[in-house]
């Protein structure tokens, strides 16, 4: 379990969740979307300067899906936290959904709280005071989700069941380990990550000069909290 991190940069306001809105073929979310990404979330995560991954062929397919993200819920967040710890958004949104299900307050049986459903243990490892907090928690998951990435030589399946289970009962077994609770999570988070990325194969082309300009224009003075610290996944 690696060690203590930096404090977590001053994160944006975010608004509730309200209900409405029609459903689109590329906006599962739209029910959920409106109040949830507020407009200086979203200036936020687009204003940051994208990095160039290797999950990613060039900046415009980083632009992509920062556009799919903002009909997701938290999206924002997802592909600002994706940029900065190196980990692709969509599977980030993939695991937040299974996880909790675009919940920030949600708890398992076994403890387990937040977006990606960190354990008390693992968040003050890393300094989380609140787990509740979408910000940190995902900033938190990703990082934990990077180092898993790392480990696992860039293998999602083995990288999201040692999410679920641990790290160390993954190398023990060298794929994921025959327990059903394990691989119908890692089954359900590779589904819909493969949704999300043919979701935005098919998307019509992306064209950033006039997202970023319609972001601009967006409105809403930015608004920042006191920064988290972070915490790893169970």
């Amino acid at each position: 379990m690696p060690g203590g991190a930096a404090m977590a940069p001053a994160r944006p306001q975010l608004a509730g969740i309200s209900s409405g809105g029609s459903m689109s073929r590329l906006d599962p979310w739209s029910s959920l979307r409106e109040g949830t990404v507020s407009p200086a979330d979203l200036n936020a995560a687009l204003g940051a300067r994208p990095r160039r991954l290797s999950l990613f062929l060039d900046d415009t397919a980083v632009d992509g899906r920062r556009e799919l993200l903002r009909r997701i819920p938290y999206g924002a967040i997802l592909a600002a936290a994706g940029e900065r710890n190196r980990v692709d958004s969509l599977l980030l949104a993939a695991v937040v959904e299974t996880e909790s299900r675009f919940a920030p307050h949600a708890v398992s049986p076994c403890g387990a709280v937040g977006l990606m459903q960190l354990l008390p243990s693992t968040g003050e490892d890393y300094g989380v005071k609140d787990l509740r907090d979408p910000y940190a928690n995902v900033d938190a998951g990703s990082r934990y989700l990077r180092v898993l990435l790392n480990r696992f030589h860039g293998r999602p399946d083995l990288a999201i069941a040692a999410y679920n289970t641990g790290p160390e009962v993954v190398a023990r077994y060298g794929c994921v380990p025959p327990y059903r609770e394990t691989q119908d999570f890692v089954k359900r988070v590779l589904t819909r990550y493969g949704q999300h990325q043919s979701a935005l194969a098919q998307a019509p082309p992306y064209r950033t000069g006039e997202a970023r300009a319609a972001a601009g224009t967006s409105g809403g003075a930015q608004a920042s909290l006191p920064a988290e610290g972070e915490g790893l996944a169970r």
